[in-house]
C-alpha cells in the first residue's frame, strides 16, 4: 500500500476529530503554557524540581520479571532577566531490555528517561544531561524567542520525561519513527493566538555531538483554530549517518491534539520517513507510523489511557528487519495530588494537572509480521504480551 493510501485511510478519523473539536469550541479557556509561568522563588529566583520513576515489568512470553528503579531527574530553572532564562536537567537512568530477540534488536534501546542511550549492560546506571537550554526572548511583548542547547523535539506528542506522558511505555512510533532530542538552536514565534512556528538547526537525531559535518534542519507549525484543538505539521531533513554527509534522511510529521472536555484528551501522531541507501538490500529505506491515544480522567483519583500503534518499517532500517509492528495498550491509573512543580504543572497543551504521584498499569499486546519477540523456549514469536507497573513521583 502506498504512503498516500495509508494516510488517506485515516481521513475519517481526522474529520471526526475536526467535528468534535468544532462542537467543543469556546467551552474552555486557553490552557496554561508552562513556558509562561513565573518561578515560585521570586521574579528571578532559582526553581529546583524533578521527578523519580520506578517500574515493575513482567513479560508473559518469557516469564521474565523485575523491579526497576528506572530514573531520577533533577532540573534547575532560573529567569536571569525579562528576556533570558536557563533550564537544565540531569537524569540518572538505567537501561531497560527490549522485547525483541537478538537478531532483531533495535539499533538503540531507550530507558525511561533517555531512550536514546545504547548500552548493553542493563544493570548499570548512567548520568546524562537530558536538557540544557538558554532561552532568549527577542521582545517580551512579542512571541519570538530563541533556545540554544539540548532540548526536546517539539514535533511530537509523546515526550521523553515520564510525568509529561499519558502511559508508562512508549509507542513504536516514539521508539523508531522520529527524533526525541535535538542539540542546536531553535527559534519559536507565536504569530497569533491561532498559529505558532518552530525552526531548528541541530547536530542530528538524538546526538549531542555531531557525527558528521552536516547539520539537520526542521520546520514545524501548529495551528490552533480553537483553544482546545491543535494541528501540527512539520518536516525534518539532514544527513544522519556517521562520518557521511550523503544520503540525507527526510521525515514528515503530523500531529493532532484535542482536549474535548476538562477531563478528556485525545490525539494522533503520523510519521513518514525515507533515507537513501539505508534499506536492508541497499536501496531507499522508508517507514510509516501512526499512533492514536485517548486519555480520560474518570474521577478525582482515577484515569485511563488507551493507545493503538502501527509502525511499518518498509526498508528494515529502523528496527533491524522489514516488518510491520502493531501494539494495543490499556493503562488504568491512580493519581494523587497535583500542583506546581517548577515547570511541571500541566500536560502539554492541555489544562490537565500533572499529579504529584501517578501509578500506571500498562497492559500491552504487541504483534509483528515477523518472528522478532522472545519466548520461554527461545523460539522467536510474532506476538508479545507484557505489563508494566510504574510509579512516578514529581517534586
Amino acid at each position: 500500500m502506498s504512503p498516500v493510501l495509508r494516510i488517506a485511510r485515516h481521513l475519517p478519523a481526522v474529520l471526526l476529530v475536526w467535528s468534535f473539536a468544532r462542537t467543543a469550541a469556546g467551552q474552555q479557556e486557553k490552557p496554561v503554557d508552562p513556558d509562561s509561568l513565573g518561578s515560585s522563588g521570586g521574579k528571578f529566583g532559582l526553581v529546583i524540581s524533578g521527578f523519580a520513576a520506578g517500574n515493575f515489568n513482567y513479560n508473559f512470553n518469557t516469564n521474565e520479571n523485575s523491579f526497576d528503579s528506572s530514573v531520577l531527574a533533577v532540573s534547575l530553572y532560573r529567569a536571569l532577566s525579562d528576556r533570558v532564562s536557563f533550564f537544565g536537567q540531569v537524569t540518572v537512568s538505567r537501561e531497560e531490555s527490549g522485547p525483541f530477540v537478538a537478531d532483531a534488536q533495535p539499533a538503540r534501546i531507550r530507558s525511561l528517561a533517555s531512550r536514546r542511550v545504547a548500552q548493553a549492560d542493563t544493570n548499570s546506571f548512567q548520568a546524562s544531561i537530558d536538557n540544557l537550554q538558554v532561552s532568549w526572548a527577542a521582545d517580551p511583548a512579542s512571541g519570538l524567542s530563541m533556545v540554544f542547547g539540548k532540548f526536546d523535539s517539539p514535533l511530537a506528542i509523546e515526550r521523553d520525561d515520564a510525568p509529561l506522558n499519558f502511559q508508562a511505555t512508549p509507542s513504536f512510533v516514539f521508539d523508531f519513527g522520529r527524533p526525541v532530542k535535538f542539540t542546536g538552536v531553535m527559534a519559536r514565534d507565536t504569530f497569533s493566538p491561532q498559529f505558532e512556528g518552530y525552526a531548528i538547526l541541530a547536530n542530528g537525531w538524538d546526538v549531542s555531538s555531531d557525527n558528521n559535518r552536516a547539520k539537520t534542519g526542521a520546520l514545524y507549525g501548529i495551528w490552533s483554530p480553537w483553544p482546545i484543538a491543535h494541528f501540527g505539521l512539520g518536516v525534518i531533513h539532514g544527513a544522519e549517518k556517521d562520518d557521511s554527509t550523503g544520503d540525507p534522511r527526510t521525515t514528515g510529521i503530523a500531529t493532532i491534539l484535542v482536549q474535548q472536555t476538562d477531563s478528556w484528551v485525545y490525539g494522533e501522531e503520523f510519521v513518514y520517513g525515507r533515507e537513501a541507501h539505508s534499506a536492508g538490500d541497499g536501496g531507499e529505506a522508508k517507514w510509516f507510523g501512526d499512533m492514536f491515544f485517548t486519555h480520560h480522567r474518570l474521577a478525582k483519583h482515577w484515569a485511563v489511557t488507551l493507545r493503538t500503534d502501527y509502525f511499518d518499517d518498509i526498508g528494515g532500517s529502523r528496527t533491524g528487519r522489514r516488518q510491520i509492528l502493531r501494539s494495543f495498550t490499556l493503562s488504568p491509573q491512580y493519581l494523587i495530588g497535583g500542583g506546581f512543580f517548577g515547570l511541571y504543572r500541566t500536560l502539554d497543551r492541555t489544562s490537565l494537572r500533572i499529579p504529584e504521584v501517578a501509578v500506571r498499569l500498562d497492559l500491552r499486546f504487541d504483534r509483528s509480521t515477523e518472528p522478532v519477540f522472545g519466548s520461554k523456549t527461545g523460539r522467536a514469536r510474532r506476538d508479545n504480551r507484557s505489563t508494566t507497573l510504574q510509579v512516578v513521583y514529581v517534586f
